[in-house]
């Protein structure tokens, strides 16, 4: 199978090497996903509304229109997700004094401990996953995860 993909690589062969790619970031993703899921399942979350949880609590301040352009989510979908954060009281959601159609979304401080006891989960695992990659690989892969996001990003419409 390695001679095969060396062979697209030399030939320059994208038509038939880029269904090889996505579709293993589409496997990868199943993977991480599942996985992200039963872990987050104390916490009444999945993976997705993790994902829109951290976003915000990085950012410390946010508007929700930032998180859409930021996870290339559809409006509504952040806005569920949002909602629910809120019921369980892990965001805050307060008008902005600039523009009173905007509003801003912040973490609360038992969102914090949420965050703070996910994170250390996912620290242990992601710890585990990937010690079988030195750092060298694990950079080089960060560099071309990034590339591939870009490119799909200019390539991505989203319903704002």
């Amino acid at each position: 199978m390695k001679n095969k993909f060396k062979q697209m690589i030399e030939k320059k062969d994208n038509l038939h090497l880029a269904p090889v790619v996505i579709g293993k970031l589409l496997n990868i993703g199943g993977i991480l996903q599942r996985n992200g899921d039963r872990m987050l399942l104390p916490y009444n979350l999945n993976q997705q509304q993790f994902s829109i949880f951290f976003e915000i609590a990085k950012a410390e301040k946010v508007r929700q229109k930032d998180i859409v352009n930021r996870l290339m989510l559809e409006k509504a979908h952040i806005s569920k997700v949002v909602k629910k954060l809120q019921d369980m009281e892990l965001v805050i959601i307060t008008a902005s004094d600039e523009d009173k159609r905007s509003f801003w979304l912040s973490v609360t401080e038992k969102g914090r401990g949420v965050l703070d006891e996910c994170m250390a989960i996912f620290d242990e695992w992601n710890r585990d996953w990937l010690s079988a990659i030195d750092t060298k690989q694990l950079a080089s892969i960060v560099e071309n995860l990034d590339m591939l996001q870009s490119v799909f990003k200019s390539k991505t419409k989203v319903n704002r």
